[in-house]
């Protein structure tokens, strides 16, 4: 009885193993051990994740996830960190969370929140991003605060959010307050 006991647990270790998706994120602005240590800490409490490694050379992020839920929150919790990427499950593309944008929308000021910005590098990989885009004439980081302000005539907003995507960071607009 002791042996099948024994037998039927590590069948059940195996099967739970066997089960568990590999998540990669690539292209990810990782340039300090703060920054490793950020991904860390994002996806530390997410329920089905585990093995979680941060790779400052290689600029990615990978996690065991134990169903595509657990990938869904895992990929959130980073987007929520600050942190963004071209991500992959058991190497099948899978959507990073997104910035709700309108199609064509522009503005003269936008404000980005939530930003991974733990030191004078993440603010310059920001700033070097968000000052690529047509019509920012103005940057304002704001690294405590972990926002950036783009001034500027007719900003395109989907550009600003690729932009900074594209450099590895993960951000949201700031609500406008109705008034």
């Amino acid at each position: 009885m002791r042996t099948f006991c024994l037998s039927v647990a590590v069948l059940c270790t195996l099967s739970a193993q066997a089960m568990a998706v590999d998540v990669s994120v690539k292209g990810v602005h990782l340039c300090c051990g703060s920054c490793v240590s950020g991904v860390e800490e994002a996806l530390k409490d997410v329920d089905g994740v585990s093995d979680v490694a941060a790779d400052q050379n290689t600029k990615a992020i990978s996690f065991k996830a134990k169903d595509e839920k657990s990938v869904e929150k895992g990929l959130k919790a980073l987007a929520d960190g600050g942190f963004h990427g071209t991500a992959t499950a058991d190497k099948k593309a899978v959507n990073f969370p997104t910035v709700k944008v309108k199609k064509g929308e522009k503005a003269n000021t936008i404000t980005l929140t939530g930003l991974h910005l733990c030191c004078g590098a993440c603010k310059t990989g920001v700033k070097e991003a968000l000052s690529k885009v047509a019509a920012v004439d103005k940057l304002e980081i704001d690294q405590e605060a972990q926002t950036a302000v783009a001034t500027g005539k007719d900003i395109s907003v989907e550009d600003l959010i690729a932009a900074l995507n594209k450099a590895g960071f993960h951000g949201e607009l700031k609500k406008e307050e109705k008034k």
